[in-house]
């Protein structure tokens, strides 16, 4: 976990010696993901990880800059995560890495449901959120999800979906599947959280999409 030193200033009280950066970023990304950015306060965020408002805002300029470098905080994590898939797959290409993508988007989701959160709240209107969002969250899936078509051998194989409808399903498809939690958990009793879901969905939506570019 990352640290910040503490450095005091004239008028700008602190609560301890060190900033745990990490804990802090995580516990925004729960503020902003569950209340917006409009409706977020640095005081919940303080609040949960038992420091003060000044502190924050000694290390972070403002609102808008935490809100950044949160969202570039789960890129990280995210990227990172699909490097590790990448590798551990180094055997698949084409088809079979794009399914592999797709089941680890699902179980990214689900242990960072701020994600799809944010996603849905900065996506549907244009703003510089919106340009935030689309930069460092969502355009780096897409590309890692780029990359078994753009190194495919075959590209044919990939031409059933057109790019801009083949985005859409998935994003769909996987983000829906937790937005509806608490209706298939009252209607069905599923859990769209527990790995044995997780993977009978995406082995699901793997047979329904991918059954197209056969």
């Amino acid at each position: 976990m990352s640290s910040l030193n503490v450095k005091r200033k004239r008028g700008r009280p602190v609560a301890s010696e060190k900033l745990d950066t990490t804990v802090l970023l995580e516990a925004a990304l729960v503020v902003f993901s569950e209340h917006g950015y409009e409706g977020a306060q640095l005081k919940e965020v303080a609040a949960m990880v038992g420091v003060t408002t000044p502190l924050i805002s000694y290390h972070f300029e403002n609102k808008e800059d935490l809100w950044k470098q949160s969202i570039i905080h789960l890129s990280a994590k995210i990227m990172e995560r699909y490097e590790e898939v990448r590798k551990e797959h180094s055997d698949l290409s084409g088809i079979a890495l794009l399914k592999a993508f797709t089941r680890q988007y699902l179980h990214l989701m689900a242990k960072f449901p701020s994600m799809y959160k944010i996603l849905l709240q900065e996506m549907g209107r244009k703003s510089w959120r919106y340009d935030f969002v689309s930069q460092h969250l969502l355009m780096p899936v897409v590309w890692f999800s780029h990359k078994p078509i753009t190194e495919s051998k075959d590209l044919a194989e990939f031409k059933a979906i057109p790019v801009a409808n083949f985005v859409s399903i998935m994003f769909g498809a996987t983000s829906s599947f937790f937005v509806l939690a608490q209706t298939l958990e009252a209607e069905y009793g599923i859990s769209p959280f527990t790995d044995e879901n997780i993977e009978m969905h995406a082995h699901i939506m793997n047979d329904l999409i991918f059954k197209q570019f056969e």
